[in-house]
C-alpha cells in the first residue's frame, strides 16, 4: 500500500528528515527483481516441491513462533 507524504519530500513522521527514495525501491527495480525471481527461483521451488523435499514455513507471527517452526523443520525437534 502506498501512502505518499502530505508534503512532497518530507517524511510525515519525522518532518525534520528529508524523504528520499532509494534506487532499489523504484518501480522498475522491483519489477526486474520479480522477473528474476519468477525465472530463476520459482522453478527451484517447484523442483523441490515435486520431490517432496520442500518444507514451507509460515513467516507471519511472533519471532519465537517462526523460530520454533524453523527449528522443527530443520532439526525435527
Amino acid at each position: 500500500m502506498s501512502a505518499p507524504p502530505a508534503r512532497d519530500g518530507v517524511c510525515d513522521d519525522h518532518p525534520e528528515s528529508r524523504l528520499v527514495q532509494r534506487a532499489d525501491d523504484e518501480e522498475n527495480t522491483v519489477r526486474r527483481r520479480l522477473a528474476v525471481y519468477r525465472q530463476d527461483t520459482e522453478p527451484v521451488i517447484g523442483f523441490y516441491r515435486s520431490r517432496g523435499r520442500l518444507t514451507e514455513i509460515e513467516g507471519m507471527g511472533s519471532v519465537d513462533g517462526v523460530y520454533a517452526a524453523l527449528k522443527r523443520a530443520v532439526c525435527g525437534a
